[in-house]
């Protein structure tokens, strides 16, 4: 399957505030069984924001991440599910001319629902921890769309 994702991207930084930049992302799967599938993704920003305290903005540069994703069928149509994975990411923050980028890697997980809506599309809600360190975390609440082939 095949998929793309708008998601809203909460960066929280201690003593900072919380910026809320936005994303998208294109993601490609496998169905290995009914309850298991895995995955890759790649992202990119689409826009930026503010940390609470106005003295900086917060943008994702791009990400990669590689999942594994558990699947419980609740009906034909509708599936929770649960991902652990590993995401690579460069994140840039900065005033004016003044910008400041670094690159992180960390274990990723998230839980999320498909919603079946044609026989080869299908909808999705998904919150993921995308990054946590001790200064910061990066969470993503993203609505998709996949196509199986």
């Amino acid at each position: 399957y095949a998929g793309v994702s708008l998601s809203r991207v909460s960066y929280e930084e201690e003593g900072r505030g919380t910026a809320k930049p936005t994303m998208i992302s294109a993601t490609l799967g496998k169905v290995i069984n009914q309850n298991l599938a895995i995955e890759g993704r790649f992202g990119t920003g689409l826009s930026d924001d503010d940390l609470a305290n106005g003295a900086s903005d917060v943008a994702v540069d791009f990400f990669l991440g590689a999942y594994a994703k558990g699947i419980l069928p609740l009906t034909p149509r509708i599936g929770l599910y649960g991902s652990a994975g590993v995401t690579y990411g460069d994140l840039s923050a900065g005033s004016g001319s003044l910008r400041f980028s670094g690159s992180d890697a960390d274990f990723s997980y998230g839980i999320g629902a498909d919603f079946v809506i044609g026989a080869t599309t299908s909808i999705n809600i998904e919150w993921a921890r995308l990054f946590a360190t001790s200064d910061y975390a990066l969470d993503a609440l993203s609505v998709g769309l996949n196509f199986k082939f």
